[in-house]
Parts: C-alpha cells; structure tokens; sequence
C-alpha cells in the first residue's frame, strides 16, 4: 500500500515529469480510465483523480488501461503518439 505522503510525492514527480522516478510507479487517472508513466507528455489529472501503483500489471488488475500517448506497458520508453 502507497502511503499518503508516498503519494504526494508522486504527484509532484507526475506533474514535474521527473525521469527519475520512470518504472518507480505508475498513475492512474480514475476520471478517464487510463494509467501512465510518470512522463507522460498528457495533460495531467487533479490529485483527487490519480490512484498511484508500484508496477504497470497492478494498474491493469484494476480495470485502467494503458494511455496511448506514452504506452506505459513498452519498453524501453517510447512515446506512441
């Protein structure tokens, strides 16, 4: 379980687009459906819309699917779009 001061801490690494923390965990955006890296070029979701996960697979087992734009599930890091 991510902790609440985890999770603050990911939300500004989402907003900043820290490559550090890229594989570090991912972002699911409970408004649309979708779950990114924390580089994704997107516009980025309000704090109260993000659900953070340590692997990709985690945010699959809960019902988000990958984000076009920065195809969370390839590797090494490409854009798709």
């Amino acid at each position: 379980m991510i902790t609440a001061e985890t999770k603050k801490i990911y939300y500004q690494a989402l907003i900043d687009k820290n490559t550090e923390y890229e594989g570090v965990f991912f972002v699911g955006v409970k408004t649309t459906g979708v779950f990114c890296r924390p580089t994704c070029p997107a516009r980025k979701p309000k704090f109260d819309h993000c659900e953070f996960f340590a692997t990709a697979q985690q945010a699959l087992l809960a019902s988000f699917r990958p984000c076009k734009r920065c195809c969370p599930l390839s590797h090494p890091i490409a854009l798709c779009k």
